[in-house]
């Protein structure tokens, strides 16, 4: 029973800390950046948000599991748990620094908001930190990233005419030759 007592501190030292850190330290850091406008910093707050109270649970309980009398099978199965929730965590940390940061440089070199774009940052992060998780399971990635790329290739081929629709939709958004609310008239006689 006195085995016990460091794990159970050790995890409710991990509860104490992120709350702390979430509800004090990470508010004072918020403010000091807002009062001093810090570029992009409500984009790294908004992405952070919660996350600190999950890194410093997650570090309670890795603690735990290292001082904890368990069977090494069993330690090493719950490690590589908080490794997968610890990454998964940073991964949709990344990909909402990607989404806000890309909607910051639209809005400021267009003024209107292109979410689409944003989208695509969003889900490029996040497949690749599930490859990488995946890859600390111990999975082999290499196949699946060949039939990702096999995919896209048939998807590509079979959607032909509506993704060079989309990508002359970027073009036209990337190059600014057309900006929301100008007047086009095509030669067919469309408006």
């Amino acid at each position: 029973m006195m085995e016990w007592i460091a794990p159970v501190a050790f995890i409710l030292a991990g509860l104490l800390a992120g709350i702390i850190g979430e509800k004090v330290i990470f508010k004072k850091l918020e403010t000091f950046v807002n009062n001093k406008r810090i570029a992009g910093g409500n984009i790294i707050f908004r992405s952070l948000h919660r996350m600190t109270f999950i890194w410093f649970v997650i570090g309670g309980f890795f603690w735990a599991i290292l001082s904890a009398p368990l069977k090494p099978d069993i330690a090493i199965v719950l490690q590589k748990i908080l490794t997968i929730a610890l990454l998964y965590s940073v991964t949709i940390v990344l990909a909402r620094l990607a989404a806000g940061f890309v909607n910051l440089f639209i809005r400021r070199t267009e003024g209107v908001p292109t979410s689409l774009i944003s989208n695509l940052a969003k889900i490029t992060v996040l497949v690749l930190g599930t490859l990488i998780i995946l890859q600390t399971l111990g999975v082999q990635i290499t196949p699946i990233v060949t039939t990702l790329g096999i995919g896209g290739l048939a998807v590509g081929l079979a959607l032909q005419d509506t993704l060079a629709n989309l990508f002359s939709g970027f073009y036209l958004v990337i190059s600014k030759q057309v900006r929301t609310g100008d007047y086009v008239k095509l030669d067919a006689g469309h408006e």
